[in-house]
C-alpha cells in the first residue's frame, strides 16, 4: 500500500523489511512477545486465538507487548498489527495500541478512552507531557454491550520515523492507523515526536468492577530500515 503524508507526497518505507509474526496455532507465545495477565489459547481445531482477561476490578489492565525494543533512529518504519482484534464488551473500557517507550516519554500510541466517541493519536515527550491529535477512528462502538464480533478489526498502528529522509531539516514523522488497508487516521507528529527505544504494546483497561477480555488472532511487528 502506498502511503502519503499530509502534503500529498509519498512516504518511503525503507529498503529492508523484516517481520515478526505470532499466530498462536501452537497455543504458546513466541519469545519476542509477552503479556501482562495470563493468556488463554484456542489452538486447533479452534481458530488459534489468544484471550487476555482483566480482573473484575476498576483500573485493572491486560497488555500484549513485545519483549524487544526498537530504537526509532535505526528504523524508517515500525508497524504493530493485531489481527482479529475484538473486545467482549464495550462499556467502561479504555484501549490503546502503541509504539512507545516503557516510561511513556517517547513514541506514539492510538488511544480510545472510556466513553469517548473516537480515538486519538498521542505523541509522548521527554518531559513526560504529550500532544494529542484527534481522529474519527474508533476501537469500538462506545457503550454497545455484548460480544463485539461485528467490530472485529485487523488494526495496524504504523509509525514513519522520518529517518528515510536525507537531512534532519527535511524529516517528517507520520502516524497511520489502519483497519486492513483502510486508513482510519493520519497525523503529522513531527513537532512533538521524541525518539527512543520503543516497545510495541496493546493495553485494555476496565473502568468498572467487571472483567473485560481482549481477543487476538494474530500479532505482527514489521520493521523497515535503509
Amino acid at each position: 500500500m502506498l502511503h502519503r503524508g499530509l502534503d500529498g507526497k509519498e512516504i518511503p518505507s525503507g529498503k529492508i523489511h523484516k517481520q515478526l509474526c505470532a499466530d498462536f496455532l501452537d497455543g504458546t507465545l513466541p519469545a519476542w512477545l509477552t503479556t501482562v495477565g495470563t493468556p488463554a489459547f484456542e489452538p486447533p481445531p479452534g481458530r488459534g486465538l489468544l484471550r487476555l482477561t482483566t480482573a473484575a476490578t476498576a483500573g485493572s489492565s491486560v497488555e500484549l507487548k513485545s519483549t524487544a525494543v526498537f530504537n526509532s533512529t535505526q528504523f524508517t518504519e515500525i508497524a504493530y498489527t493485531i489481527e482479529g482484534l475484538q473486545f467482549n464488551g464495550n462499556i467502561q473500557i479504555s484501549a490503546q495500541i502503541g509504539i512507545k517507550s516503557a516510561d511513556s516519554k517517547a513514541g506514539i500510541t492510538f488511544f480510545h478512552n472510556v466513553n469517548q466517541p473516537s480515538g486519538i493519536i498521542r505523541a509522548y515527550k521527554a518531559d513526560g507531557t504529550y500532544t494529542d491529535y484527534p481522529t474519527k477512528m474508533v476501537f469500538f462502538t462506545v457503550n454497545t454491550a455484548g460480544d463485539e464480533g461485528q467490530n472485529r478489526k485487523n488494526l495496524t498502528v504504523r509509525l514513519f520515523t522520518g529517518q528515510q529522509y536525507a537531512t534532519s531539516t527535511g524529516r517528517r514523522v507520520y502516524v497511520y492507523v489502519q483497519n486492513d488497508d483502510q486508513v482510519g487516521a493520519l497525523a503529522d507528529v513531527t513537532d512533538s515526536f521524541t525518539d527512543g527505544d520503543l516497545q510495541c504494546i496493546a493495553r485494555l483497561t476496565t473502568s468498572a468492577a467487571a472483567a473485560k477480555t481482549l481477543v487476538a488472532s494474530q500479532v505482527k511487528i514489521d520493521l523497515w530500515s535503509n
